[in-house]
């Protein structure tokens, strides 16, 4: 199974849970396409696909909305995965989840997943960094990767097949 994980990642938190869940699979070739460096040319190769983004300043990249209502039609007919890493939990996590994929993405999807955050400050620029420490009230980086849910959500896209 040709499975494609898509996403952006602005400061690499996305990337890196996108590099464990194409560790974790068990089945065939995957590809890994980071939508701000890279241009796909058809995902009808792809069997399965995997999209995954981040939330920053309250939504998830334009870039990953267009890139899901440009393709939608072709991602009703595959087995589909959806991820967010956010900050954010409970009801306000689910409501940034729901803003950023449509509704029948979500309802079509064979699992979805909020797989946490990291605040790498290394990676931010100095507004980004101020915003950080202000809303984390950390004055250092955080990871926190939700590594059970990667693993229940590559299971549930396994159990897929």
């Amino acid at each position: 199974m040709k499975t494609g994980i898509i996403y952006i990642s602005k400061h690499g938190t996305t990337e890196k849970v996108a590099r464990i869940i194409a560790d974790k699979l068990n089945s065939g070739k995957t590809e890994l396409v980071n939508l701000s460096k890279e241009k796909i040319m058809n995902i009808e190769t792809f069997d399965r696909i995997i999209i995954g983004g981040s939330i920053h300043m309250a939504s998830v990249h334009k870039k990953t909305k267009k890139f899901c209502e440009s393709n939608k039609s072709t991602l009703l007919k595959k087995t589909l995965g959806l991820f967010l890493c956010c900050m954010e939990t409970g009801e306000k996590s689910i409501e940034q989840f729901e803003n950023a994929f449509s509704e029948d993405l979500r309802r079509h999807a064979s699992s979805t997943a909020l797989l946490g955050y990291e605040y790498n400050l290394d990676k931010m620029n100095f507004f980004e960094r101020i915003l950080v420490k202000k809303i984390s009230g950390s004055k250092e980086s955080i990871s926190e990767i939700d590594y059970n849910g990667i693993v229940r959500f590559v299971n549930e896209l396994e159990n897929q097949k």
